[in-house]
């Protein structure tokens, strides 16, 4: 799934997969993402990155589209929220409110 590849792929089975970059809110640690199932909720594919990053696994954490500013729903798919190439941080969840 993380192979660095920043390509759109489309698997065997014709499901599009996805490919991007994604950094920490600090944007220290940054990498390629490739072969993301683009149906999996954003929410699922934030946690899986955050253990990638070695970031606290204690903490909610949520996708940020850095182009549109926009935060990513966690419940819906990824793939409807943002297309290969997007560039996202990875940052907690503040709960405000």
């Amino acid at each position: 799934m993380f192979d660095g590849n920043s390509r759109k792929n489309v698997s065997e089975a014709g499901l599009a997969t996805l490919s991007f970059e994604v950094s920490n809110v600090t944007g220290t640690k940054a990498f390629a993402v490739s072969g993301v199932d683009g149906t999996l909720p954003a929410g699922i594919i934030a946690k899986g990155l955050a253990e990638e990053l070695a970031l606290p696994q204690n903490v909610s954490w949520q996708l940020r589209d850095d182009d549109s500013a926009e935060f990513l729903d966690g419940t819906k798919e990824i793939g409807s929220q943002v297309q290969s190439g997007a560039h996202l941080s990875l940052t907690p969840k503040a709960h405000l409110g």
